[in-house]
């Protein structure tokens, strides 16, 4: 009688990734199976669907959830509609940013009226919408010396600049944290964990998350990153919540350190939005996949308004916060159509700078 394999999809996630895989590969991928293991992997197949809808329907569930509590905040609360507001013009992004983004961003030619080059629009052509709906017809990209007087160098692969006014870092936490005070307090709005009600996208500040992704993040990230988390490609997808830790933990600041961690991004940004706090600095660890990782680099102490931008696969973390209360704002942003192409194991660990080729995922392999 024929031995049975050790083949369990449902339990080990690389007999899984095999078998799609080999599906992808061979035509009749199949057809040496032996049918138990046939029906281990669509079972483990349904299982993931299932998680697939499952959760699907969660978040749908959530969203509709937040976006009513949002509205009932604002009619309780109607001094933060201004607030949630979307800009209409320049200077109203001028206002959230700080003197010297401002001075770097809007110095930049893509800003500038050049009248002997018709392609190249100004800063009377580029509305502050084109650049939150992405809809502009060229990138926007900041100029290099501009950048270099704005930037500065922390440690490997990881830099720093002011980014967000204090006014406005004030006021993005307090919003966050007013709505979070608001559902802890109403009993019949909180069936759902306070958590949920971090994403900017689901709180009416979808324009921010875009602003700051368009604007700053993927312009910089062209010039720090382009070679080694893009790949030559560019930024195409993010997400932004506000992270919460607090010497006291509660509900809605559950966390007083984060332990050494990397994101599922390409680049990541981390804006202190303060508030009073002793602690939570943030360590690096080096970047997996080179020979930095597991080493430490550095400690940077946040300041409010600063942003650090680094790789995702950086590893890092937040040190306890021994007093107060600290907020940031985090942006992921990923590159699904360029460093994305390879596996997660290639991606996470950058064997695709040494041959993309030998990765399964790759045009070439096998």
């Amino acid at each position: 009688m024929k031995q049975k394999s050790a083949y369990n999809a449902s339990q080990q996630r690389s007999h899984l990734i095999h078998a799609i895989e080999g599906l992808d590969r061979y035509p009749n991928y199949l057809s040496r199976w032996d049918e138990p293991d046939i029906e281990s992997l669509e079972e483990a197949l349904e299982e993931r669907l299932e998680q697939v809808k499952q959760q699907k329907l969660n978040i749908s569930n959530q969203r509709k959830h937040i976006q009513s509590v949002l509205e009932e905040f604002l009619q309780e609360y109607p001094e933060w509609k201004d607030f949630v507001r979307e800009p209409c013009c320049w200077d109203d992004v001028r206002n959230l940013l700080d003197p010297r983004a401002v001075n770097a961003i809007f110095r930049s030619k893509i800003f500038r009226k050049r009248n002997d080059d018709q392609n190249l629009r100004s800063n009377n052509d580029i509305s502050v919408n084109d650049v939150i709906s992405g809809r502009i017809r060229i990138p926007i990209e900041l100029d290099t010396e501009y950048l270099q007087e704005w930037i500065e160098y922390e440690m490997d692969d990881v830099y720093s600049f002011p980014l967000l006014s204090e006014t406005f870092c004030s006021k993005l936490h307090t919003f966050v944290s007013s709505i979070m005070s608001f559902v802890e307090t109403t009993p019949r709005i909180s069936n759902f964990p306070v958590r949920i009600y971090k994403d900017l996208d689901y709180l009416g500040l979808e324009w921010l998350n875009d602003l700051i992704f368009n604007l700053i993040l993927r312009p910089i990230s062209a010039q720090l990153y382009k070679e080694t988390e893009l790949i030559g490609g560019d930024l195409d997808w993010r997400t932004g919540y506000i992270a919460s830790y607090s010497g006291d933990p509660t509900s809605s600041k559950p966390r007083q350190r984060l332990v050494p961690h990397t994101d599922d991004a390409e680049v990541t940004l981390n804006i202190c939005l303060g508030d009073k706090f002793v602690g939570g600095n943030l360590n690096f660890w080096g970047v997996r996949g080179d020979a930095t990782a597991g080493k430490f680099l550095g400690e940077y102490q946040p300041e409010i308004g600063r942003a650090v931008i680094h790789s995702g696969r950086h590893l890092h973390e937040v040190t306890e916060i021994t007093a107060g209360d600290r907020f940031a704002y985090i942006q992921w942003a990923r590159s699904w159509g360029a460093s994305r192409k390879n596996c997660p194991c290639c991606w996470l660990n950058r064997r695709q700078y040494q041959n993309g080729d030998s990765c399964v995922c790759g045009q070439k392999w096998n």
